[in-house]
This record gives structure tokens, sequence and C-alpha cells, in this order.
């Protein structure tokens, strides 16, 4: 009775073992599986454990303390046909869904109740009878203005949105004769960067123009996956540039002219490098550069928490960052290709180099 569950079962393991990886991963590794077999080198293939690195800390490790005011009484104190703002937005506070509204509803809601405090302010600032009000008002206010970027940072840290975007995908980017894009969410960085950079002298837009943000970030794949190709890409740099420095290579062309070896490897160069993986580095440079810029420009937000900062810097840092190692990779690796090829008397630009092509 129980033949047939196996049976689909085990075919069903069969097909998920089989599983064909992304066009761009069997690219890296057929690239480095040619230049090993020419150099007789040996290379090692990308451990996606190594994209673990990448991960996002527990977010409560991101959260920054926010004290509670109390201004539950306000709505008691001022008069509703003086203040009306400040009344009604006191009271949205105070409901049962105010008190647990999110940090990106709750951004949206101090700059709302802080225009409210401002008006009321103006309103009273001249009423004798209300000069005790008056200096709660402006203590509160100055309290909520200070408490900003705190906030804004919780808002960003809170947000499923935020942390999909920066997570790691399980595939690199596509291979595609097209240019990629991700301008929806590089805007968004942007306009949220600006935001955050602007406070608090300039108070936080309305809810929906938020949302508006958070949700382009929401809707992205390429982040994740550019994530993933910097990892994957860096590391096949790092094996081929290898290979490209060994001693073998070094020896491909003892006399300083082109051997078969050479030709081969000149036809490895041309077809699977120059044919293969150099579009696609472009693609990846093309959309690295506005991710690696909104994203350095983000951790310039002031009171950023020490673990949001941490894994910006990991990422898109000047120094020791996935960014910044795949840029030495890739100068590496030109500089590794041109000087092999070079001794062999065929690098693109010598004399005779594409009568050697095979």
């Amino acid at each position: 009775m129980m033949r047939p569950f196996v049976l689909i079962f085990a075919c069903y393991l069969l097909l998920s073992g089989c599983e064909r990886a992304p066009e761009a991963s069997q690219q890296m590794d057929n690239y480095l599986e040619r230049v090993g077999r020419v150099l007789d080198a040996p290379w090692t293939q990308f451990d996606s454990q190594n994209l673990s690195h990448y991960r996002v800390g527990p977010r409560r490790q991101r959260m920054l303390p926010v004290a509670a005011q109390r201004i539950g009484m306000l709505d008691l104190l001022v008069e509703s046909r003086r203040c009306q703002t400040l009344q009604q937005s006191v009271s949205q506070r105070n409901s049962s869904l105010g008190k647990v509204m999110p940090w990106s509803h709750r951004l949206a809601a101090d700059g709302e109740l802080i225009r409210a405090l401002d008006d009321c302010i103006e309103v009273i600032h001249d009423d004798p009878s209300r000069q005790a009000l008056l200096a709660d008002l402006q203590r509160i206010a100055t309290t909520k203005r200070d408490e900003l970027h705190s906030v804004f940072w919780n808002a960003l840290n809170a947000s499923s949105e935020f942390e999909y975007y920066l997570r790691f995908a399980d595939t690199p980017l596509p291979v595609s004769s097209s240019a990629l894009s991700d301008q929806s969410a590089i805007n968004a960085l942007q306009q949220l960067t600006a935001i955050g950079q602007a406070l608090p002298g300039q108070l936080p837009p309305p809810r929906a123009v938020l949302e508006e943000h958070f949700q382009a970030l929401q809707r992205s794949q390429r982040g994740s996956e550019l994530i993933h190709s910097l990892a994957r890409l860096t590391h096949m740099l790092e094996q081929a540039t290898a290979m490209l420095g060994s001693e073998r290579a070094q020896k491909l062309c003892p006399l300083g002219q082109p051997t078969p070896r050479s030709q081969i490897l000149l036809n490895v160069f041309v077809t699977f490098y120059a044919g293969e993986i150099q579009p696609y580095l472009a693609q990846v440079q093309r959309l690295g550069q506005p991710w690696q810029q909104s994203l350095s420009e983000l951790a310039q937000v002031p009171a950023i928490p020490q673990d949001t900062k941490a894994y910006l810097q990991a990422l898109v840092g000047s120094e020791d960052s996935l960014w910044a190692r795949y840029q030495q990779q890739l100068a590496a690796h030109s500089a590794a290709w041109q000087d092999v090829l070079g001794r062999c008397q065929s690098s693109p630009g010598q004399s005779g180099w594409q009568d050697r092509l095979q």
C-alpha cells in the first residue's frame, strides 16, 4: 500500500536534486572550469553558506530607546475650540490602535503631533492664563523634535520592507541582454535619506508618503540579488585570479611568444570572459554603483544604531566591505589577464593578437 507513495517521494527528491542552477551561476562555474582546465589548476566552487555573512542582525539590537511622553492629559487641558488639531492628534495617539502603531506610522504621527503642538503654541503664547500649559507644550515639542532621528531609525529597522531589501537572495541577478533596473528602490532610499538628514528642522512627511517609500523597497528584487551576485562574483574573481597568477600560468610562454596552450587560454578570454562574464559584470556595476552610494549616504543620517551602521559598512563601506572587495578583485583580475596575455604577446591591442584566435 505504501509503495506508490515511496515512488512519488523518491521522484520528488530526484527532481529537486537535479534542479538547474541559475544561468549566471552556470556561467561563473563554466568560466572557472575553462581557465582551470587550460592551466591545469584547482579551484573551488562558491559556498552559499558564505552568504550568511550578509544577514542583517536581530531587530531588537537595531532599535533605539525612545522615552514615553506623558501627553495623555493634554486633551483635558487644551480647549478644543482653540487647539482642535492637537486634541485630535492626542486622541488618536491614546487610542488602542495608536498605542500599537508600527514605527513607520509613529514617525509620521510624531510629525503631525509636533505640527499640532507648534500651532497650539502659536495660538496660546500670548494668553496669560495658559502660561503653564504653554511651558508644557514647548517642553513636549522640544523633546519630540530631539527624538525624531531615533524614531526615524526605528521606523526603518522595525520595518519588514527595509529588512527585505537588505537581505541576500537565494539566486544572483539574472543574465539579461537588456539593462536591469532598480530605480524605484534607489529613489526610495534616497528619499528616506533626505527625510532623515532634514530632521528635525523639516518634519517627517505624511504616512502615505512614507508607506510609498517602504513599499518600493518591498517590491525590489534586485537589491537582494545584487548582494548574492557580488559575493559570488568576488569568489569567482579571486579563484580565477589565483589561477592566472599560478606558476603554470607564468610559464605559459617561456620564450615570450604564443604557444598552443596560450592560444587556447586566449580563446577562453575572448569567448567566456569577454563574451559572457564581462557583460554580466557591467550589469552588476550599473546596478551596484547607485546602490552603494545610496546606502552609504543613508548610513550618514545622524543617530544611526551601531548594529545598523556595522551592517551597512559590511555591505558598502570604503574598506573591507562586500562592495570594496568586489572592486578590488575586479581590478586584480583585469591586471592578471593583462599580465598573462602580455607575456604571450596576446593582449588585445598587441600586434597580431586577433590572428591568434582559433
